[in-house]
């Protein structure tokens, strides 16, 4: 009987390591499946941020000339108040420019994507605190709405409503240049014979140079600009870092995309 309750115990315990075997190997098995699923979405998810990011950037770097060439005019105009050595005429455009103001509207579908998927999908540590920093806080620091200080044209616009006439020359040509391929030429010619002309001219000149508001206004000014151009270079410096990290890593996720 002895042996007979062995061998019933030993098969008992055959049967039962064969099953927490195959139970193992069952979940080993799904796990790895979940792992190369996750590795697939991944993949997916950092090669639709690489081509959405590609195309912020090319937003950033128009808005970025055009905040640089808005700074230039500023101090060109504070240079005229504060010398008077410069032709009030040859600033007709850069009165028009100090107005000016852009914002960013990124693309952001990707990055929701990868929210809705969990951050911890994106193993490299580096490049998933860039994307979040980017997102996160560059993004919206230069996004309408957000933005720490008042809007540069509505701050402005008041003032020069009742200082300045609007230039109606259509003969005088200016050249916009965004990037190294970009220029746009005023006056625009918007079809059916209508033109967007550019400028603005003060209605007295010697009271502009000596209208303490007027410097007020654009000491105000020179610290928002600066501030816009100084996130939107974040900006563009870890985008650029991103978007190398993916292509040094994930290669082969970007190269199917294109």
């Amino acid at each position: 009987m002895n042996k007979i309750k062995k061998k019933h115990v030993y098969k008992y315990l055959i049967e039962i390591i064969i099953i927490v075997i195959g139970v193992l190997i069952a979940f080993y098995l799904t796990n790895w499946g979940e792992k190369i699923k996750e590795r697939k979405t991944e993949k997916e998810i950092i090669s639709q941020i690489y081509f959405e990011l590609k195309d912020n950037l090319i937003d950033l770097k128009n808005d970025i000339e055009i905040h640089k060439n808005s700074l230039n005019s500023q101090l060109k105009v504070q240079e005229f108040i504060d010398s008077g050595k410069i032709e009030v005429d040859s600033l007709m455009m850069d009165f028009y420019w100090m107005t000016k103001e852009e914002y960013i509207f990124p693309n952001i579908s990707a990055f929701e994507n990868l929210k809705n998927s969990g951050m911890s999908i994106i193993k490299n540590d580096s490049l998933r605190g860039l994307i979040t920093l980017v997102y996160n806080n560059y993004f919206p620091r230069i996004s309408k709405g957000n933005n720490l200080h008042p809007d540069i044209n509505n701050y402005l616009i008041p003032y020069f409503k009742k200082n300045f006439k609007v230039n109606r020359n259509s003969k005088i040509k200016y050249d916009l240049f965004l990037g190294d391929s970009l220029k746009i030429t005023f006056p625009r010619d918007l079809g059916n014979g209508v033109k967007q002309i550019i400028g603005y001219l003060p209605l007295d000149i010697e009271k502009l140079k000596k209208d303490e508001e007027f410097r007020f206004l654009i000491s105000e000014i020179l610290w928002f600009r600066r501030y816009k151009i100084g996130y939107y270079q974040l900006s563009i410096n870890n985008v650029n870092s991103i978007l190398n990290i993916i292509e040094n890593e994930y290669a082969k996720a970007i190269t199917n995309k294109e």
